[in-house]
């Protein structure tokens, strides 16, 4: 028989082997299936978001059409249909050996070339031809990341005019809670979809702009700032963005609020 300490001793290690399991809970993977963006008139668009398992299928808006491919866990090309006027967008994505993109190549006749830093932030230059099929740089500017989040984006025009330099910076503050699309294998990567790939949500963002006139170095500049609030769900996710951002990109005043749902 076993005696009173015997037992006191099972029964503490079975209260501590209970106490561990329900302290560590496993994280419910979520992906986001509808997106409803609605504005302050009442009207509304939504998207939906198809998948094959974790890859991502289709990204389906009311204007325009995305479809993405892969090849192993990379997405390698991203198809755009503008729903408006019939017009068709390849995108070509290009890899380093370890995963990161090194070029976009668009068949609308432009590149992205990126250079991943040894800091960690990523430089990255447009590049389009022209009628005589020369190369033409558009822009070129370096993002910087911080716990998976796109922090700042300084970028320069460098086809802004004869005489005329100009500058755009957007810097980007984050929640702590889980950004709706991270769990979608290798969107991450995707650079070019800017802040939507960082791990966390925006909650705010300040864009400064400046145009530099050489001739006299006369400076008009112009500030932007964009705050956002979120509801969340049970497992961190957002459910409700009331902003002038869409979850896809684009800002306007007449937006009131993005309503997202998960599976």
């Amino acid at each position: 028989m076993k005696t009173a300490k015997e037992i006191v001793g099972i029964v503490v290690v079975l209260l501590m082997t209970l106490c561990s399991c329900t302290s560590d809970p496993i994280e419910q993977v979520q992906f986001l299936k509808k997106v409803v963006e609605v504005s302050v008139d009442g009207t509304s668009n939504t998207t939906i978001l198809s998948y094959d398992g974790n890859k991502l299928v289709a990204i389906d808006k009311a204007d325009q059409l995305s479809k993405f491919y892969y090849t192993g866990n990379l997405i390698t090309k991203v198809a755009v249909l503008d729903k408006t006027t019939q017009h068709a967008n390849t995108l070509d994505y290009s890899y380093s050996e370890d995963g990161k993109l090194t070029k976009i190549t668009s068949s609308d006749n432009y590149v992205i070339n990126y250079i991943h830093n040894n800091d960690g932030s990523v430089s990255y230059e447009k590049l389009t031809k022209d009628s005589s099929n020369f190369e033409v740089k558009n822009h070129h500017g370096i993002m910087y990341f911080q716990n998976g989040n796109l922090v700042k984006d300084e970028k320069t025009l460098d086809d802004a005019g004869k005489g005329i330099s100009a500058k755009n910076s957007v810097s980007v503050e984050y929640d702590y809670k889980n950004n709706a699309l991270k769990n979608i294998l290798g969107f991450d990567k995707l650079l070019n979809y800017s802040k939507i790939i960082s791990s966390n949500n925006e909650i705010s963002s300040t864009e400064v702009s400046s145009v530099k006139y050489l001739d006299d170095d006369q400076v008009v500049s112009a500030i932007k700032r964009i705050d956002s609030k979120y509801q969340y769900n049970s497992n961190g996710y957002p459910t409700e963005i009331v902003s002038e951002n869409m979850v896809f990109g684009g800002s306007d005043s007449n937006h009131l609020k993005s309503q997202l749902f998960y599976n």
